[in-house]
């Protein structure tokens, strides 16, 4: 069976954080230092994905990954102990932002923050592509899919409205259109209809409106 027909792991959540984390890149590369106003839009953005970093570290480390250790105990160690470093290097960004939002003179210190930042981006996208290709194969070959379903159901249950709002916003226009569609079909089939409305109402606000013509045509 191919991996595309078993349930889904890692793919939605990695999308959302790849485009979250490039975006922001971009972004700390393009800014004026010198404007106040860009600063602080990049600040709530590096503050988003901050949380959201942490959030899924956490859904790995106390869900996902304690699934699959009743099945293979030790199989997540590595996985575990990269989480334990990169949530290091986050809050010393963190650390360094504020830092360096007290700086007068903002142009060197951004600099040296935007290395710092692409280096963590390249240490994480490395991580998630372990995970992606090594965690899942690890998955499917010890866990059944209602296994998998079953965790996702504890995500969901442990994650605030407000956070989970913060990661759709990043996972909904990453997904591509079956995605989407499989994602918005399954939400509607276990949550409420006004958790779902809410979902349908995220989508509309953050795809394009041609993306969002598709989806609503299909979801009906």
């Amino acid at each position: 069976m191919d991996d595309k027909e078993r349930a889904e792991i890692f793919i939605n959540v990695h999308k959302g954080l790849r485009r979250g984390l490039w975006g922001l890149a971009l972004k700390i590369g393009e800014l004026d230092w010198s404007d106040a106003g860009e600063v602080q839009t990049a600040g709530r953005e590096l503050e988003n994905m901050m949380l959201f970093l942490r959030e899924h570290s956490a859904n790995e480390d106390e869900i996902q990954f304690s699934v699959l250790e009743e099945h293979a105990p030790g199989i997540t160690q590595r996985d575990r102990e990269e989480h334990r470093d990169l949530e290091y290097r986050l809050d010393l960004l963190e650390k360094h932002w504020c830092a360096l939002l007290r700086e007068e003179r903002r142009e060197a210190a951004g600099y040296q923050f935007y290395l710092e930042y692409n280096q963590f981006l390249s240490r994480y996208l490395d991580h998630m592509d372990r995970e992606e290709r090594d965690l899942t194969q690890a998955f499917y070959r010890h866990c059944s899919d209602p296994e998998i379903e079953d965790a996702f159901k504890k995500i969901v249950a442990r994650t605030s409205p407000q956070d989970m709002t913060v990661m759709l916003t990043y996972m909904i226009p990453a997904m591509n259109p079956s995605e989407r569609i499989d994602f918005l079909t399954k939400t509607k089939a276990s949550a409420t209809p006004e958790t779902f409305d809410k979902v349908k109402s995220l989508a509309e606000k953050v795809l394009a409106p041609g993306s969002w013509r598709k989806l609503s045509a299909r979801l009906g």
